[in-house]
Formats: structure tokens, C-alpha cells, sequence
């Protein structure tokens, strides 16, 4: 081979970005771009848009983004989803107020349920390159295949709800989840969707009306009770309220073009 001629290594690589919904956004000092602190908020939004807001910098938990606006090397995309994450902790408070009693009015269980199972049906995707649309689909055909999956809902029995008799907790508990946790069941492109460097890639997400609108009339996040004392305490009050988080997460799996060792070039 020429000297002036060189040759990328392919090598597997996944890109993934995620939009928060949680109140915990209200608490800190840097508010992290497109996420947001109500389900208002989020329903008076006309796009969610997906690696081209966001870098790493938010926690590598949520994105693994070197630059938020250009593809930093030529990356194939093999597959792609769009997934709905909601708190295992069901039960949700309007805010940090611990009601008094047994009785929790106004506490909102069916959410967690909610947001991953129908809101992706209402839910449209469109992935594009530079100007080129290369899906335009509905959030449920393009599950992620990883997280929790299938489906269960549990509650707890009161004992004594009064301190200082703790005894058990009425709290919801959710896991579920669309799709099959194995990521080989997820949106396939045959032969892959080519990316040139530096070009801009963005998925973008938009809730139907209808969804909107349900989201416009519940309020939330909210918080969720987290028992807080030590065994053989009597505390004054057993419960910490803590924020919960809400989250969509777009995740690419394909081969990205790096150079080999040596072998640098422009």
C-alpha cells in the first residue's frame, strides 16, 4: 500500500444520549440542556432531539458524546432505538411534604406504567443524516432490548402507620419495560446507515396531541418516599422524600472508522 494511502480499522462502538424529566433539575447549579423539571415543560415542547444537545459532560451514564454537534469519525449505524424509562418507585409525591396518616391523597402510582408502556405509542421518531431522513417510525417498533422488560406492580401492606410502629410501607413498586432484553431484537438497517465525519446525525422524538395533552394535566415528577432511619430508632419522621427521574434514551449500535496505530493521517 502507498504511503499516502491508509486504511481505518472498523471497530463496534454505540453512541446513546438521554432527556431527564425530574424535579431534581430545580435543585442544581448547572441545569443540563433539553432536560426538564415538569411533565408541563415537556409537553410544551415541539421536538426532542437527540446528539446534538448533549456531550458526556452530563454523567456517562446518560451520554458518551465526545462533541455534541458533528460526528467526531465515520460511524456505520447498524441499529437504533428510542427508550422509555420510568422509576421503579411508583409512588409519587407532589412535593417534599410527608402527609400525615395513612392516608396520601393526591399520591400518583400508575405513571411509572404509564410512561413506559403507552407514551411510546404516541411517540413518533425520525432519524436523520445532514438533511437526509433515513426512519421515520413510532417510538414502540423501535424498543431498546436492554433495562427492565416484561412486567410486574407489587404494593405493601400498612402494618402501623404510625410512629413510632413503623412496620411495613404502601408503596408501589414497577418494573416493566418494551421489547426483549437481548439487544440482537432491536431496529435493524441492512448494510448500515453510512455517517461521513463531522456530519450532523440527530434523532428527534414528537409526542402526538393527544399525549401532550395528558401530559399538560398531571402533575410530576414528583417524589418518592424512601424509608430513612436506623434499625432500633424511633424517628420523628421515618420518611425522606427524594426526587424521582424520568427518562428517554436514544441508543445507536454500529462500527465506527479509527485510525490504526502508525498509521495517523488527517
Amino acid at each position: 500500500m502507498p504511503e499516502d494511502q491508509f486504511m481505518n480499522v472498523k471497530e463496534q462502538w454505540f453512541m446513546y444520549d438521554t432527556i431527564g424529566i425530574t424535579p431534581w433539575l430545580d435543585e442544581i447549579t448547572h441545569p443540563i440542556p433539553g432536560w426538564f423539571s415538569s411533565f408541563l415543560a415537556l409537553s410544551n415542547t415541539d421536538a426532542l432531539t437527540f446528539f446534538d444537545t448533549r456531550n458526556k459532560s452530563i454523567g456517562l451514564a446518560y451520554n458518551n458524546q465526545e462533541s455534541r454537534d458533528q460526528v467526531p469519525y465515520a460511524y456505520i449505524v447498524e441499529t437504533l432505538s428510542v427508550g422509555f424509562f420510568a422509576p421503579a418507585c411508583a409512588s409519587q409525591l407532589s412535593d417534599k411534604t410527608i402527609p400525615s396518616g395513612a392516608n396520601w391523597i393526591g399520591r400518583m402510582d400508575t405513571m411509572s406504567s404509564f410512561w413506559d408502556n403507552e407514551l411510546p405509542q404516541h411517540t413518533s421518531v425520525i432519524f436523520r443524516v445532514n438533511q437526509d431522513e433515513r426512519l421515520k417510525a413510532v417510538c414502540s417498533i423501535v424498543p431498546p432490548s436492554y433495562g427492565p422488560v416484561g412486567g410486574c406492580i407489587g404494593q405493601g401492606d400498612f402494618s402501623d402507620p404510625t410512629p413510632p410502629a413503623i412496620g411495613g410501607g404502601n408503596y408501589g413498586v414497577h418494573a416493566n419495560g418494551m421489547g426483549r432484553a437481548h439487544l440482537k431484537y432491536r431496529w435493524e438497517f441492512p448494510g448500515g446507515i453510512g455517517v461521513p465525519r463531522r456530519a450532523s446525525l440527530v434523532v428527534e422524538c414528537r409526542l402526538v396531541e393527544w399525549a401532550r395533552t395528558i401530559l399538560r394535566t398531571i402533575w410530576g415528577p414528583g417524589y418518592f418516599p424512601m424509608r430513612d432511619y436506623d434499625p432500633g430508632e424511633v424517628p420523628t419522621n421515618p420518611i425522606t422524600p427524594k426526587p424521582s427521574l424520568f427518562g428517554i434514551q436514544c441508543l445507536l449500535t454500529g462500527r465506527r472508522e479509527v485510525q490504526q496505530r502508525g498509521q495517523y493521517h488527517a
